[in-house]
């Protein structure tokens, strides 16, 4: 499924907050326990591994439209 830029756009944005949100979360709760200490690093991964993947689709979207462009143009 290919996303638009603006939905690119969007989901990175999205993925970044969640990201800062947690961080704020896990500052606030500083006297976890080691197992869920290891819970918290394993979901910011996790929440690291979804902003990387939106970084790349937003660049997929980005440089999707000039390929289709040369395309309807014939320059291919």
């Amino acid at each position: 499924m290919s996303k638009t830029v603006e939905q690119a756009e969007a989901a990175l944005a999205a993925a970044n907050a969640a990201y800062l949100n947690e961080l704020e979360r896990d500052c606030i709760q500083r006297e976890n326990c080691s197992s869920q200490q290891r819970d918290h690093e394993y979901y910011q991964q996790s929440l690291r591994d979804a902003i990387y993947q939106c970084k790349r689709e937003l660049e997929e979207a980005k440089h999707r439209p000039l390929i289709s462009t040369e395309v309807d143009n014939g320059s291919l």
